[in-house]
């Protein structure tokens, strides 16, 4: 219970035993909004307009997290998201399914009929991600779905299924509008029925800027490869050993599809495949056939770092 649900608690039992004892209570209104404290829902900030966001019964003037997405105002502020959108918020549901910051019917809308048809592996992303996109692999985006599963109830009837929210999905993305967007794709006993509920359901949760992604390779440059990597007889400049020099500017165009001078079956970093990525065998070395485990001479990454590269690479090894 926060300070001002005690001070509202408190404030409720003193007037009910004073009402009981026959003593007559005057209002009082602590921070002088206008409002009485037994009615004010934020007894220590002045919000005379008493807004409540998400409704908890809290006033934003004292809520930490006016959205209710479970992440902070103040982080909010941070990242830049919207903290009165609870869809707004690194980590939460956007339809920018392989983030390329466009929420299209041919790639995004796609991938969410596939997924709910069933389909895994390649023949989930197979022709559905742009060039541009920085979530392309199958099971970054399976796992993506999955974590955000009840999101794509977009009829509300406690059931998600490709029939019903897949076609509603796809036909707002293709533009349809009114009853050609709900005809034959509404669940029976569905919550969310009408072609303006599903349209705003849909439309709150595209373009929200809650998708950006913060697997990136300037990450993986600054975190990882510069201070691990890139010095002088390890991995820069012409003493780089098997001529692979990881310095800012020149590490992408030297990891990603290029094969690995000690094992030319397996690219260094693979597009979408961190399994299958050279890279990540070295700094976690997990088979033995490796050789020593990267950075040499040094402390292993710790696992943050690990799953930094591993997750850039899954979402497609984007230089972002």
């Amino acid at each position: 219970m926060t300070p001002d649900e005690m001070d509202r608690a408190l404030y409720t039992l003193l007037l009910s035993l004073t009402i009981m004892v026959g003593t007559v209570v005057y209002a009082v209104d602590g921070d002088g909004d206008g409002i009485d404290d037994p009615a004010d829902n934020c007894v220590t900030a002045v919000n005379p307009n008493q807004l409540d966001t998400d409704a908890d019964g809290l006033g934003d003037a004292c809520d930490e997290d006016d959205d209710n997405d479970e992440v902070s105002d103040e982080q909010e502020a941070d990242d830049g998201t919207d903290p009165l959108n609870q869809y707004s918020c690194d980590g939460c549901f956007d339809f920018d399914i392989d983030i390329d910051d466009e929420t299209s019917a041919l790639t995004d809308g796609l991938l969410v009929l596939r997924y709910l048809f069933g389909f895994s592996g390649t023949t989930l992303v197979d022709e559905t991600t742009t060039t541009s996109a920085a979530r392309t692999g199958a099971t970054s985006i399976t796992s993506y779905l999955e974590t955000h599963n009840a999101q794509l109830d977009i009829d509300d009837d406690n059931q998600v299924d490709a029939l019903t929210d897949g076609l509603l999905l796809l036909r707002y993305l293709f533009g349809f509008e009114g009853a050609t967007l709900i005809e034959g794709a509404v669940a029976v006993g569905a919550a969310r029925t009408t072609a303006a509920e599903i349209s705003s359901y849909v439309r709150s949760r595209v373009d929200t800027g809650s998708n950006a992604t913060q697997n990136t390779f300037s990450r993986v440059q600054n975190l990882v490869l510069t201070p691990s990597c890139a010095s002088v007889n390890c991995h820069k400049g012409s003493s780089s050993q098997y001529g692979l020099d990881l310095s800012s500017g020149l590490a992408y165009s030297n990891l990603v599809n290029v094969p690995s001078g000690q094992m030319p079956a397996l690219n260094l970093v693979t597009r979408g495949n961190p399994n299958q990525s050279y890279l990540v065998q070295k700094i976690e070395r997990n088979a033995p056939d490796v050789g020593q485990q990267m950075p040499l001479n040094g402390q292993p990454l710790n696992t943050d770092l690990q799953q930094l590269v591993r997750n850039w690479i899954a979402e497609g090894a984007k230089n972002n």
